[in-house]
């Protein structure tokens, strides 16, 4: 009878999947992570490829990534993930696992076109950036949900409300000074310089 139960037991844990590297989970979306998405020529950065399914839990060791870029002359990217900018302009970063493919838009500026602020943990980096008036800040959003909200002033930009793993530009027509703050994550603050 103890023997009986064993086989019961054994059969039971195989049914619910167990806890292999998927487990029992399907592979439903890639995502691609970075850093920054935004580069001048000659910069680098390095993407993530996570593998993620139908509930959007990550799932470990789903197989190895394949990277390609749909502009190599504008961003290549080799087969660890590093992307290096060549020049100017926007293409798609693409990371496959099995059969199911992520994108990402990588943007090359050219020189003098604005500013990239980044969020890596909850602070925006650099906090404080200069441009000319009609030039854009490049607000890079990772994994975690940020927003971008501008005091409320004459000239400031539309507010970017919670987002992640995007970039978002905004662009200052007027000059001045433009505090911004996250208003999920407390004492979360920037400021934009506008020039003439």
């Amino acid at each position: 009878m103890r023997r009986i139960l064993s086989l019961i037991a054994i059969v039971l844990v195989a049914a619910c999947g167990g806890d292999g590297p998927t487990g029992s989970r399907t592979l439903a979306a890639v995502l691609i992570t970075t850093s920054t998405a935004t580069l001048s020529p000659g910069q680098t950065s390095q993407f993530t490829a996570i593998a993620l399914d139908s509930d959007g839990r990550e799932i470990q060791n789903a197989g190895a990534v394949t990277w390609a870029s749909a502009g190599p002359s504008v961003a290549s990217i080799n087969q660890n993930g590093l992307v290096t900018a060549n020049i100017p302009g926007s293409t798609s970063i693409s990371a496959t696992i099995q059969t199911i493919s992520g994108n990402r838009l990588v943007t090359v500026l050219p020189p003098g076109a604005g500013a990239v602020v980044t969020m890596p943990g909850n602070s925006f980096i650099p906090f404080q950036v200069t441009v000319r008036v009609g030039q854009q800040v490049f607000f890079e959003f990772p994994r975690e949900p940020h927003n971008v909200i501008f005091d409320n002033k004459t000239g400031a930009p539309q507010d970017i409300q919670v987002m992640s793993n995007i970039t978002i530009p905004r662009q200052f027509s007027v000059t001045g000074q433009f505090p911004y703050d996250c208003t999920l994550h407390p004492g979360m603050s920037g400021l934009v310089i506008v020039n003439p």
